[in-house]
């Protein structure tokens, strides 16, 4: 079992310069490359399926034969919403029209459906129809979050501040609206029609955000999103079905502690959910940090490393299998957390040409650590992006409002993280990509490179040894000052 101390006072850990990684030592490409296309074979993840749960047996396996002792599964009970059946058709032409996949944790109806007609705006026993276009930031917008200069400029040939960065998933504010105001107004079901191509969505998991909704809805593309305004234009019926399970389970985080020289915690953290091989391998890449870790003598790790892959990302808003954690540990391991790493989609690569996403030149797709304005944080971050040379070395302010008021400066950011800081008040780091086919149910394994993921996990090894050596005081002890130019924000 765990070892837990709520009582023991953190020891002064004394900093200096971090013991390089041996790569020689570290785990192979080949070795990565088995890991991440198993991975990237289960396809879909769906929190608390026995997909998921498999996985999850799988990886507390795994992490006990690397090396890390008294490996845990807690459980984090859950409402699961599973769809069996679904489709849409047109009642005049008794017309199949083409469907990405449902609306995870929507409504659910009988096999017959339910039949209404068509419109776009929300009416009692219609069927709404609505067009979600992905927002656009830029890559300036970014730059203007970064603690410090913006690097890119020197780094990569074909940046520019304005290069536009539209994503599906920044849409989810506004699916969530739409959702709401169709519900609020009687509508018998809800048509999202994503303003891109099919083939470019490839069976998305588009929005999971695990709230039970009473309106059942789907995703289209852009192609049948044409067919279905002109047949709404028109007032024709349609009828839509999506057949669905509810039921109460339970799914489970992973924990697992390598012994250190003190009883102070770094947390290596990630979830197990997904959709594909990207979403999320950053427990894959943690497996083989923690492989390297536990074979280090314990005088040379100067604080414990806790390894969490949490549940629960693909069925809330917020990473509450991460929630559950703190929550659950807030007496005993929590006080004793000095620093916090949450890592997602390493090692991804740009859409293929043809794709709209794809900017000729760039081979990595855009990546960021969000940082908690700790100088040891913030700094260590920039390093370890500088030494994978694998994506932007930015590190940005979290920046997005967080309502709880727990957050030490009320903001919190867009990754699995974030709780370590708007509910604990913790420093920490999230690396993240965000690629266009990071939701798609199909295989990625063509848009990994494995050898920028090995050398990201070896460079964020470097970081985990680093952040070992920063005095409590540093990270702890006082309340932090961030670095670097004010935020001029998005």
């Amino acid at each position: 079992m765990l070892a837990t101390n709520a009582t023991s006072t953190p020891a002064q850990v004394h900093s200096g310069p971090a013991r390089p990684v041996d790569a020689d030592r570290f785990l192979s490409v080949e070795a990565l490359t088995r890991w991440q296309q198993a991975l990237d074979d289960r396809g879909l993840r769906a929190t608390g399926s026995p997909a998921h749960a498999d996985y999850i047996g799988d990886l507390a396996r795994r992490l006990s034969a690397v090396g890390v002792p008294d490996v845990a599964l807690e459980a984090v009970p859950m409402r699961r919403w599973s769809a069996r059946h679904w489709g849409l058709r047109l009642e005049s032409t008794d017309t199949a029209v083409a469907v990405v996949s449902p609306v995870a944790y929507s409504g659910r109806t009988d096999a017959d459906g339910v039949t209404g007609p068509l419109s776009s705006e929300p009416r009692a026993g219609s069927i709404g129809v609505v067009n979600v276009a992905p927002p656009a930031f830029t890559a300036g917008d970014f730059d203007a979050l970064d603690y410090g200069s913006s690097a890119p400029a020197t780094t990569e040939p074909v940046y520019a501040p304005d290069q536009r960065y539209e994503r599906v998933w920044l849409a989810h504010d506004f699916m969530r609206t739409e959702l709401t105001r169709f519900t609020a107004a009687g509508a018998a079901g809800l048509i999202m029609v994503i303003d891109l191509p099919e083939e470019e969505l490839g069976g998305g998991y588009l929005l999971y955000d695990g709230v039970h909704r009473a309106i059942p809805a789907l995703f289209v593309g852009r192609e049948s999103g044409s067919l279905l305004r002109e047949a709404a234009f028109w007032g024709r019926e349609a009828t839509l079905t999506l057949v669905a399970d509810v039921a109460q389970v339970d799914t489970h985080n992973i924990v697992g502690i390598i012994p250190g020289a003190s009883d102070e915690l770094v947390v290596l953290q990630s979830h197990t959910d997904g959709s594909n091989g990207l979403e999320d391998n950053g427990c894959e890449a943690i497996l083989g940090m923690a492989h390297y870790l536990a074979g280090l003598p314990r005088q040379e790790l100067p604080r414990s490393v806790l390894v969490l892959l949490s549940t629960g990302h693909f069925a809330t808003a917020q990473a509450w299998g991460l929630e559950a954690f703190l929550e659950r540990h807030r007496g005993d391991m929590v006080p004793r957390i000095a620093a916090a790493l949450c890592l997602e989609h390493l090692g991804a690569l740009v859409s293929p040409p043809g794709h709209s996403d794809h900017v000729p030149g760039v081979t990595y797709e855009f990546g960021a650590c969000f940082a908690t304005p700790h100088p040891a944080v913030v700094n260590g971050m920039r390093s370890a992006l500088i030494r994978a040379q694998v994506t932007e070395p930015r590190v940005l302010r979290p920046f997005v409002p967080h309502p709880s008021g727990t957050s030490p400066d009320g903001t919190t950011w867009p990754g699995d993280g974030g709780p370590f800081w708007h509910t604990a008040g913790l420093p920490a780091a999230n690396f993240i990509t965000g690629p266009g086919y990071l939701l798609n149910v199909e295989p990625v394994m063509d848009r990994i490179d494995v050898a920028a993921l090995r050398r990201q996990a070896i460079a964020f090894t470097e970081a985990v040894l680093e952040l070992a050596a920063v005095p409590w005081q540093e990270l702890r002890g006082e309340a932090p000052r961030a670095p670097g130019r004010p935020c001029e924000g998005v």
